[in-house]
């Protein structure tokens, strides 16, 4: 009896992300897996997500590298004026119907299910009977504050059906795993996986820029003694952006710097609060390309994420690659893997300012051996969370479910 051919693994991704392109190389590189990422969506690529969210004219300065080191295709959306941001209308890409047909894959992928080219590859998996795998990184936290009528909706939708015809779940982390549960899902379906994955760059260059925080803090006037809280993403209300400012001005400490980087809706709102309460040491640094983020990391002392809703949470990811310690929300999913209390970070409930505005003081009090022991422990917990085989943690899965390669 022969060596089966490779798994023909088909992944529905609403675009390519930046942070996505590292997992679908590494699976691509595995000799038992034959992928094919489909993207419903250019926008990732063309840095028309960017002008969306952020305001900005800039892209994520990495595209030449996206589409690098796997086999992809770009479908048609037929959605008007489409785009994967607008949920239950953005994307519609019927040809995904025919290229399931005609590949016949052995499993699907999908990373959604809040437009109709997630509905229209769901029944295309029950119709040509291939095995459907969810890969997202929503979490169970936004279950619990949801209203009681959106709840029983939910539960009809998703456990009533959707959860029910899928064959596994490639979990994102904790929380992730515990939105399934909440849902219902049996164990057995449950693997553990990762949505985004491979930080070896950044970690690398966490240790080659290690020694040049204060030519950084020169670069940008930022004071050389003062400690530095970062940061990094949309400048919104579901971010808590304006509660992390509200938050800083309570904050007494003279040694004390914000680093805002990125931009949004809120931006003029922000910086008049800033201006009409006098607060010193806050840095707008405007939207930053990738290329450039690790400049910022560097520099700073701390990681804040504030969000009111936040499904994962990538900064946090990235800052603990640079050895930052972080303050985030009770909504951050990624916060039961990646921060331990008092060992690398703090939370604090999402909207209290009083509680984040402590948090903050808690950093800023600490001596620099103290962060520097907080820094190290984020640094070992995404060195742990990276090293790791996530190619034969599918395969192996996929051998469970006793495929028919012919």
């Amino acid at each position: 009896m022969g060596t089966p051919r490779p798994y023909k693994v088909a992944i529905i991704a609403p675009t390519c992300f930046y942070y996505q392109v590292p997992l679908f190389r590494a699976l691509a590189a595995d000799d038992h897996i034959e992928l094919t990422v489909y993207f419903c969506s250019g926008e990732g690529v063309s840095g028309q997500d960017v002008k969306i969210v952020y305001g900005s004219d800039s892209n994520w300065g990495v595209q030449d590298e996206l589409l690098e080191g796997y086999n992809f295709k770009f479908l048609r959306n037929h959605a008007p004026n489409g785009s994967y941001l607008k949920s239950l209308v953005g994307l519609a890409n019927l040809g995904i119907w025919k290229e399931l047909n005609d590949t016949r894959p052995d499993v699907v992928v999908v990373m959604s299910w809040m437009n109709p080219t997630w509905w229209l590859t769901f029944f295309a998996s029950l119709r040509f009977n291939i095995p459907l795998l969810l890969m997202t990184d929503a979490n169970v936290n936004a279950e619990r504050l949801m209203s009681p009528w959106k709840s029983w909706i939910k539960r009809l939708f998703l456990g009533g059906f959707l959860f029910r015809i899928a064959t596994g779940y490639l979990c994102a982390g904790t929380a992730n795993r515990q939105l399934y549960t909440y849902y219902g899902v049996p164990d057995e379906k449950l693997v553990p996986f990762a949505y985004s994955w491979g930080y070896s760059h950044l970690l690398e260059e966490g240790k080659q820029l290690r020694d040049q925080k204060a030519e950084l803090r020169n670069k940008y006037n930022i004071p050389q003694d003062a400690v530095v809280i970062l940061y990094c993403g949309r400048f919104s209300t579901e971010k808590g952006s304006m509660e992390l400012l509200e938050a800083y001005k309570r904050v007494s400490h003279s040694r004390k710097a914000l680093v805002l980087v990125g931009d949004g809706r809120l931006r003029t709102r922000m910086e008049d609060f800033v201006a009409s309460k006098g607060l010193e040491s806050v840095y707008f640094m405007g939207f930053q390309t990738r290329n450039d983020m690790s400049i910022f990391y560097t520099l700073a002392d701390c990681l804040i994420l504030p969000s009111h809703r936040e499904t994962w949470g990538m900064v946090v990811n990235e800052a603990l690659c640079f050895s930052l310690p972080v303050v985030i929300s009770d909504q951050v999913g990624s916060g039961p893997d990646l921060v331990i209390p008092e060992e690398n970070g703090h939370y604090f409930p999402a909207r209290d300012v009083s509680a984040l505005a402590d948090r903050i003081t808690q950093i800023i009090e600490l001596s620099d051996e103290d962060r520097h022991i907080m820094g190290e422990k984020s640094y070992s917990l995404i060195k742990k969370w990276t090293d790791r085989d996530l190619a034969t943690t599918m395969v192996k899965y996929l051998d469970s479910l006793q495929i028919v390669r012919d």
